[in-house]
């Protein structure tokens, strides 16, 4: 394989120490299933991780939902002439793995000589079907250099995975069927959704003995095939995955049956044939997605291209009912859960890319209304509340415990599900931005309205009146710097409820004018006084500020100040030196906050207040979120820092391929990649909406020589071009 560095992202030696790592970078997804990068032979490291979206369960009523971990259908050892392949014995000679992002394709170039001093070349090539999202497949191909002896593959189904010692299911059957399948039926613990996964294969070479092995949750089909000194064998596994809960089986069709016959055609096909049907829809997704960017350095351009392939791997294409995970598809970190990551950071690609897909996140957040609802009542609160972590039904379901505090060795306490509420304004903020973009106004006027109107009905009940000062508050909340909880009055919270109140005001206009928007108010019970009230908490929302400055919330600026640019670029140093408590009372943040505001609300903002609270707010951020370096790079460069520009770009764009904070082993950080996509397009590209019309104000960086992109806007498909010299923005067919 010829690399190209702006294309391929390659890991040239084999590392188990970097073994999750990768396994989560190398992750290969469809929107409907997603499965990890793991080696297909077993290691100690090994974390094999394969998820179905909006597949979830609660396996313990003391557990919170999450996506269950299904079988690994990876997993396939390999005996050569007895001695089973294992790259941490006998010498590695040459190894090389690398991810086509272009075609959507994992390849594994081995060359081991065993401890006894066989020689072995091997192939290794994988992909996840973005033709038939059911479809994965692996190919090996095995070469023996300098001896002749039998090749034995193990090709395995694997139940006895689990989400990190949870078992999310019970198993129903397993056994054998066509000629060399493989399958598990099983069913989960709380949800009572069946999973079928079945694996057929196909074998290249001189078969010598095959065989099946049957143990709890777990069977294998063995194939022995004859070795030759420089004569190549192998095997091809194609296997099937589907679920109860899949919106395109047949009516009262037996998943069981129905999933065996469709891998039974499948196998019929060759692994070249699906893989090349696979890469034709890559290709068809690159030809609106891609980001081209000339510059001296490739890196700039993989990382780019690194983010749209997996914000196109992770989600959803064709089910309203299922949203974005903060890690994707790609590991077990939050669950599965969907947070507001999905609406601020992720949601803009596929507007500007993909309007329908955008269209089906939002329409998520239709269908779990009512579990806003619930939670907005269960809370003492009218209207919707939407969950800081929501799973299938919207409800909450974010664990009330996380880390140890190493201060206090206790366990401390996660508030965000109980005060994290600015989600309630967020999802407004991306459905009033979609229909900006696309002029989707059905949308708007029906599914939309309805979430605006009970999110404004929440904020109502959730404000509160102070008549000495003749303002309204929000108390006891946390706003985008999750390092300050249980604060009143947070900059960003209050001045996005006013702009969400404002815009409402505007929204009843459209509303009153048609006759399914009368239908929503009708069907809602929004009352003119209701309306009044609404709009004068909008003009009395208490927003504390001193001058141009404003403060991140009430009492922000009297606590005690830490040297935060000692801390920050070592991950976990600053919560060795502090205790959460003390965190808490200090004038450092973890992400964006005021400065998220900067950018959500910009032309609310002259340019003069933008850089007094970026001076302020800026060193006081330790940038702990991977939410954070890309919006700060967004800002700089609205506020003409060209360099900091870069500098956040490039810190935001190496979170997960060089794994600098650390934990890119629990999946990938998916607002994160989004945030790189609006980084290049909102903040070096300057693409904006300003009164309804688009407006482009590009700032190149030095480093960069052009930038190309296309964009969907209303209706039309825009490519805009960027030069040192200028841009033009064309009509693309």
């Amino acid at each position: 394989m010829t690399l190209d560095p702006r294309w391929h992202v390659v890991e040239e030696k084999f590392d188990p120490k970097k073994m999750g790592h990768y396994e989560s970078v190398f992750t290969l997804g469809n929107g409907y299933l997603g499965t990890r990068g793991v080696f297909e032979e077993l290691y100690r490291e090994r974390t094999p991780g394969t998820f179905v979206a909006g597949l979830f369960d609660q396996a313990h009523p003391n557990e919170v939902t999450e996506l269950p971990n299904l079988p690994d259908w990876v997993e396939v050892s390999i005996l050569l002439n007895g001695e089973e392949l294992d790259l941490t014995q006998g010498q590695v000679l040459q190894y090389r793995r690398v991810l086509d992002l272009k075609g959507g394709v994992l390849t594994r170039e081995v060359v081991w000589e065993s401890p006894q001093g066989r020689r072995t070349a091997l192939r290794f090539r994988r992909f996840v079907s973005l033709a038939n999202v059911h479809l994965v497949g692996i190919s090996i191909a095995v070469t023996p250099e300098n001896y002749d002896g039998p090749i034995e593959f193990r090709s395995a189904l694997n139940g006895q995975v689990t989400n990190s010692g949870t078992q999310h299911f019970t198993s129903i059957e397993h056994s054998t069927y066509a000629h060399r399948g493989i399958y598990l039926l099983q069913e989960t613990v709380q949800s009572k959704q069946q999973v079928v996964v079945a694996a057929n294969h196909v074998v290249h070479g001189v078969l010598l003995d095959e065989s099946f092995k049957n143990a709890h949750r777990r069977i294998v089909y063995n194939a022995v095939l004859s070795g030759k000194r420089g004569q190549t064998v192998g095997i091809d596994k194609f296997t099937t995955i589907y679920t109860s809960r899949d919106q395109d089986l047949p009516r009262a069709v037996n998943l069981l049956h129905h999933a065996l016959a469709a891998s039974s055609r499948q196998t019929q096909q060759g692994f070249d044939q699906h893989l090349e049907v696979h890469q034709q829809v890559w290709e068809q997704r690159w030809q609106w997605a891609d980001i081209e960017i000339v510059s001296d350095d490739h890196f700039d351009q993989l990382v780019v291209r690194f983010a749209v392939f997996h914000l196109i791997q992770m989600t959803p294409w064709n089910d309203p009912r299922v949203s974005v995970a903060a890690k994707g598809l790609s590991g077990e970190g939050y669950k599965g859960h969907v947070f507001w990551d999905t609406e601020i950071f992720i949601l803009p690609f596929f507007l500007y890319s993909f309007p329908q897909v955008a269209k089906n996140l939002l329409t998520y957040r239709y269908l779990t209304l009512p579990g806003a609802i619930t939670n907005a009542a269960q809370n003492g609160y009218s209207g919707a509340m939407f969950a800081w972590e929501s799973a299938d039904t919207g409800e909450e379901t974010t664990p009330e415990v996380g880390g140890i505090d190493p201060v206090t060795r206790k366990p401390i306490p996660i508030l965000c599900g109980k005060q994290e509420h600015h989600i309630s304004v967020d999802i407004p903020y991306a459905i009033w931005n979609y229909y900006q973009v696309t002029g989707d106004r059905d949308f708007l006027l029906k599914e939309g309205a309805e979430i605006l109107l009970l999110t404004a009905r929440f904020w109502a009940s959730r404000v509160s009146y102070n008549p000495d000062r003749d303002w309204y508050e929000i108390k006891e909340v946390i706003g985008p710097d999750e390092y300050k909880e249980g604060i009143d009055n947070n900059y960003y919270t209050n001045a996005l409820v006013q702009w969400h109140l404002k815009k409402t005001a505007e929204l009843v206009k459209l509303l009153k004018e048609s006759p399914a928007g009368q239908c929503v108010l009708l069907k809602l019970g929004v009352t003119e006084g209701e309306l009044q009230d609404w709009q004068v908490i909008a003009a009395k929302i208490r927003l504390p500020r001193e001058g141009e400055l404003l403060h991140q919330f009430e009492g922000f600026m009297e606590l005690q100040e830490i040297d935060v640019l000692k801390y920050r670029d070592v991950p976990g140093l600053l919560q060795k030196a502090y205790g959460w408590e003390e965190i808490n009372r200090s004038q450092v943040l973890k992400q964006a906050d005021v400065v998220m505001l900067l950018y959500l609300l910009g032309d609310e903002f002259t340019l003069a207040e933008k850089r007094v609270n970026w001076d302020f707010y800026e060193p006081k951020t330790m940038h702990d979120s991977s939410l954070s370096a890309a919006i700060h790079s967004i800002v700089a460069n609205d506020i003409d820092l060209a360099e900091e520009a870069y500098a956040y770009f490039q810190k935001a764009a190496r979170i997960d391929l060089t794994n600098s904070m650390g934990n890119t082993h629990a999946g990938l950080h998916a607002a994160s990649l989004g945030g790189c996509w609006q980084a290049v397009v909102h903040g070096f590209g300057g693409v904006r909406v300003k009164s309804g019309e688009l407006s482009v104000t590009p700032k190149l960086p030095k480093a960069w020589h052009s930038l190309r992109f296309k964009l969907a806007f209303q209706g039309k498909r825009l490519q805009v071009s960027i030069r040192r010299d200028g841009y033009e923005v064309t009509t693309v067919d």
